[in-house]
């Protein structure tokens, strides 16, 4: 070997040795999923109960590496659930969908030990614990870094989550079909005095957003929202008419009225007013518009003579578009609700009454109508009973208060309605309404009475 090249080869190895160490090839990393979606986009009572809490988790814990894997505990329910194994796999299905598409699932509940060995090969487990109590699905998630060898093991043998994060919803009839039919019978019912001695129009839901369900009545007097506590309506914010619109120029001999329940505002129209005002949690107004009824969901009514039109508009000007076609023919009650299926999908129904005849048209936005026959006056619509079939209730077809009930029929898959429930009211039914659900039974009902309050269970 020529003494050049020897001196080129020798400075090449002393370089080499100086030069700091390549790092050894190695597989990448999975990279992190895309960010989860913005709290403010993961919707409240519009998709079904596991699809919101999946989406307000996904929020809550921020992005994962692709190679998660979810994991439920056993579920926890102060009810009997007949079919517990299969309500944890849509658990955990749903949820690794809403943190990822890469992310996996395991189907069947595990404990956590069990939960970290599954996930060993994943490097990240995310641990759901969920829970039925009180008309709610809970779940809480915690994240867990997963010891990859025996050494990480027994370093840390019992790690603590990095991230955690809670969500709920009321249960809905997807969460429903899980568990044993509930029964339409009356078992209680709350009588309590009323505020308002000539009601018009009632509505029960969580009004300021605190998990808690409060009755909103409309009479003709006044405006009120609270809670029943020791047999009276306590009002926790009341409000005069005379402070809000003035008295319609042709009132109705009896009058037409009706409340609307959305997120942060209260829509009330009665016939007695010139105007259908939009209140806040504390009966604030917030706007109002020229002489309508406000129906839930979708829109508004304006008046037509005697009776209401037969065209449904926004309420206010900022509302989104109405979700159904307008009524056949004037009305003069309406009531709607938004309906939830077993397999979580929503569908918007209305039902309006004939003006001056006893007969209720059903209408869903799928198409589906339903004629009803032998209706009185006051109407509402809701799942009483959680299976995903609509429940038509309404006073009964009497100008006798003594002889008026409230009915419930079921609108059922098949397009046929039958009668389930027949309860007199020998006070007079003057405006319905069907709660959120509050536990596993039937939903509550309001009954405004010429007397007081009815909330039948």
């Amino acid at each position: 070997m020529r003494p050049a090249f020897q001196a080129i080869l020798l400075a090449g190895l002393l370089a080499a040795e100086a030069a700091p160490a390549a790092p050894a090839a190695a597989v990448p990393p999975p990279g992190p999923r895309p960010g989860p979606p913005h709290p403010h986009t993961c919707s409240h009572g519009q998709r079904s109960a596991v699809s919101e809490i999946a989406c307000e988790l996904a929020a809550a814990l921020g992005a994962l590496p692709a190679r998660t894997l979810v994991v439920v505990a056993p579920l926890v329910s102060a009810v009997k659930v007949d079919k517990k194994d299969a309500l944890v796999g849509r658990i955990a299905r749903i949820t690794a969908g809403a943190l990822g598409h890469q992310v996996r699932a395991h189907e069947k509940p595990a404990g956590l030990g069990r939960a970290r060995s599954l996930a060993s090969d994943a490097g990240t487990l995310v641990y759901l614990q969920p829970r039925i109590a009180r008309g709610k699905l809970q779940l809480t998630a915690d994240e867990y870094p997963v010891p990859h060898n025996f050494w990480d093991r027994v370093r840390d043998p019992d790690p603590s989550p990095i991230r955690h994060a809670f969500a709920s919803r009321r249960i809905d009839a997807e969460v429903r079909s899980f568990l044993p039919p509930v029964r339409l019978v009356v078992s209680h019912i709350d009588k309590a005095s009323s505020p308002e001695r000539q009601p018009v129009a009632v509505a029960c839901g969580d009004v300021v957003g605190d998990g808690g369900l409060e009755l909103v009545l409309a009479g003709r007097h006044g405006i009120h929202v609270g809670r029943l506590r020791s047999g009276r309506l306590v009002p926790r914010a009341s409000v005069a008419w005379s402070a809000l619109s003035p008295v319609a120029p042709f009132p109705l001999r009896q009058p037409l009225g009706a409340i609307s329940l959305d997120a942060g505002h209260i829509d009330v129209g009665i016939s007695d007013r010139a105007d259908e005002v939009r209140l806040d949690a504390g009966l604030k107004p917030i706007a109002k518009v020229p002489r309508r009824i406000p129906w839930s969901p979708g829109g508004c009514v304006r008046f037509s003579g005697v009776a209401l039109s037969t065209h449904i508009e926004p309420c206010h000007s900022d509302d989104g578009g109405v979700a159904l076609s307008g009524f056949a023919s004037p009305a003069d009650a309406v009531a709607g609700a938004l309906i939830r299926g077993r397999d979580g999908t929503a569908h918007r129904l209305r039902v309006e009454r004939v003006a001056n005849k006893s007969v209720a048209l059903l209408r869903d936005d799928r198409g589906r109508t339903a004629r009803v026959d032998g209706v009185g006056a006051q109407l509402a619509i809701g799942d009483v009973d959680g299976d995903g079939q609509p429940e038509l209730l309404s006073g009964a077809d009497t100008l006798n208060p003594h002889a008026d009930a409230l009915i419930v029929r079921t609108w059922r898959d098949d397009g046929r309605v039958v009668e389930r429930l027949r309860l007199a009211v020998p006070d007079g039914v003057r405006a319905l309404a069907v709660c959120p659900p509050e536990d596993e039974g039937a939903t509550p009902v309001v009954i405004a009475t010429g007397g007081g309050v009815w909330v039948v269970r």
